[in-house]
């Protein structure tokens, strides 16, 4: 499943507004800890595409993280298949 390709005019700044909604989420975590936790939040991910973290982390195979690093290792190489 894919979220976006990169090309014609990307939007960059997804994981900035990702990285700023995930802020409340400490770390070891779960997909279930973060989809009761902030699972409803909203983050812009493309110039007219928003999404709820909750649709963002579903494709997600791993379910338990034990830090952040991990986390967002596993959800750059899901959204940026291509």
């Amino acid at each position: 499943m894919f979220f976006y390709k990169i090309e014609g005019n990307p939007f960059l700044a997804d994981m900035h507004y990702m990285h700023k909604a995930m802020a409340p989420v400490d770390y070891p975590t779960t997909k279930q800890e973060i989809v009761s936790q902030i699972g409803s939040e909203t983050v812009r991910m493309g110039h007219d595409d928003y999404r709820t973290v909750e649709e963002i982390i579903a494709p997600l195979k791993k379910e338990k993280y034990d830090c952040a690093c991990e986390f967002y290792c596993a959800l750059f190489a899901n959204i940026y298949k291509g």
